[in-house]
């Protein structure tokens, strides 16, 4: 089980603005019990983002996500030989009024989104770097 630093408070209705983020970031290396242990923890209480190399893809050629999140994969992940090798989680409990997607077309490793508050706009982006290109970069 992965757990969140205790010193973390995420306020994060869609009343409330959000002040703090818990961001997670692995490389599952495409296992399917790694993939399916992540998927079946209780991470909503816990992270607010989390960001995946080497998701498992499952028969059908999609990519489990965990309850209470909403997967960011990229946007012609279906339309190029090389499979995802990123993907973003981003928890439920934040509005989608305060966060977009960011599309990089053209690659499956690379995952972008955009959160915003009153005062600050971030971008959090998620590359896999494969050792054997540079094509990311």
């Amino acid at each position: 089980q992965v757990n969140a630093p205790s010193s973390f408070i995420s306020m994060n209705s869609t009343d409330t603005e959000l002040t703090s983020l818990r961001i997670l970031q692995l490389n599952i290396r495409k296992s399917p019990a790694a993939h399916l242990d992540l998927a079946n923890c209780s991470l909503a209480s816990d992270w607010d983002v989390i960001l995946v190399q080497e998701p498992n893809i499952i028969f059908t050629n999609d990519i489990c996500t965990p309850n209470n999140f909403r997967p960011v994969i990229p946007s012609n992940h279906h339309n190029l030989e090389h499979p995802v090798q990123s993907v973003i989680w981003v928890n439920k409990s934040i509005s989608t009024n305060q966060w977009s997607i960011i599309d990089i077309p053209d690659t499956n490793d690379i995952s972008t989104i955009q959160i915003r508050n009153s005062q600050h706009t971030i971008n959090i982006f998620n590359i896999y770097n494969d050792c054997s290109h540079s094509n990311s970069l």
